[in-house]
C-alpha cells in the first residue's frame, strides 16, 4: 500500500487491528484475546486517553501475537502496528497525553445509571476507603 503525507498512519494501522480482530477464528487464545486488546489501546489512543503506558502495552502485544498465534493470521495481525511504530512513532506520540496510566473511562459516570436507579447521591463512593 502506498499512501502520502495527508495520511495518519496510526489510522491505517488502527484500521488493520478492527479488520485482523474481526477475522480471528478465535481458535487461539493469543489471537482471540490478543487482538481485540490491541483494539481496545488504539481505540483508547484515537479517543484521548493515551500514555505512555499504552505505548509500552502496545509494543507488548504485538510481540506476543507475532509470536505464538496458531496461524499466519495471528502471527501478522500487529505487523501494521509493528512497522507504524518503528516508522511513524510520531503518528502515536501525538496521541499520548500522559506519563501516567489514564483508564479509558470516567468509573464515576459509568456508576451514574445505577446510582440513579438506586437513588444513591454519593459521587465518588466507590474512592471511600474503609479503615
Amino acid at each position: 500500500m502506498v499512501f502520502d503525507h495527508r495520511r495518519d498512519m496510526f489510522e491505517v494501522a488502527r484500521g488493520f487491528a478492527h479488520f485482523f480482530a474481526h477475522e480471528s477464528c478465535g481458535f487461539c487464545t493469543p489471537c482471540r484475546i490478543g487482538t481485540e486488546l490491541v483494539v481496545r489501546r488504539m481505540d483508547k489512543l484515537a479517543a484521548g486517553y493515551g500514555s505512555l503506558f499504552d505505548e509500552a502495552e502496545l509494543d507488548e502485544l504485538q510481540g506476543l501475537l507475532h509470536g505464538t498465534t496458531h496461524c499466519g493470521l495471528g502471527a501478522t495481525a500487529t505487523n501494521p502496528l509493528r512497522d507504524t511504530l518503528m516508522r511513524f512513532r510520531a503518528a502515536y506520540e501525538r496521541r499520548l497525553h500522559a506519563t501516567h496510566f489514564v483508564p479509558a473511562f470516567d468509573l464515576d459516570a459509568e456508576l451514574g445509571p445505577a446510582r440513579r436507579v438506586t437513588g444513591r447521591d454519593d459521587p465518588l463512593a466507590h474512592l471511600e476507603r474503609y479503615g
